[in-house]
């Protein structure tokens, strides 16, 4: 009986604590548990101000179209391994994909949530430092000069181009 009085006070105590940071209007988020539960948080119409919900939705649909752009990376070097080029090169574009998708909403997509949300000056930060190497990855990606590294891992426009004159139907995709 002791310990059930005891956490009701303290349940009661944890519930006045909390209407009184609702009634200063501290936004309380609830904590998850497991904390690794939900991987992706994505509610535009309900976290972000409406005139900035547009900008988070472009953003968005960005991190999708990189997600779409490598999966279909990985499709055209499979094609490039399967008519006899290095296979390293598919491994390559699994590499890219793997670090790449999560890196994305990690590095650029989720701070920029977060800055939208809070107003962070610092989160504004990050995501413009972390967009512009993901600007410069693109299209780096969407050339695809052969300098670096000498293999077909990206399906830019110069390795298109150079697919073309060995397997058109390759070079096409």
């Amino acid at each position: 009986m002791a310990k059930e009085a005891e956490l009701n006070r303290r349940e009661q105590e944890i519930k006045r604590r909390e209407e009184a940071l609702a009634r200063a209007g501290v936004i309380i988020e609830p904590k998850n548990w497991p904390p690794f539960f939900p991987i992706i948080h994505v509610d535009i119409s309900n976290d972000i101000p409406v005139h900035l919900q547009r900008v988070q939705y472009v953003s968005f649909a960005s991190l999708l179209g990189l997600v779409i752009c490598l999966f279909w990376n990985i499709l055209c070097v499979t094609g490039a391994w399967i008519t006899g080029h290095d296979p390293r090169i598919w491994f390559l574009a699994v590499i890219y994909f793997i670090t790449g998708c999560p890196g994305a909403y990690f590095l650029w997509y989720r701070p920029l949530y977060r800055a939208m949300r809070k107003d962070s000056a610092f989160s504004y930060g990050w995501f413009f430092l972390f967009y512009f190497f993901h600007i410069a990855f693109c299209i780096y990606a969407a050339i695809s000069p052969p300098f670096f590294y000498m293999g077909r891992s990206l399906a830019g426009i110069f390795q298109a181009i150079s697919e073309m004159g060995e397997n058109a139907a390759v070079g096409v995709s």
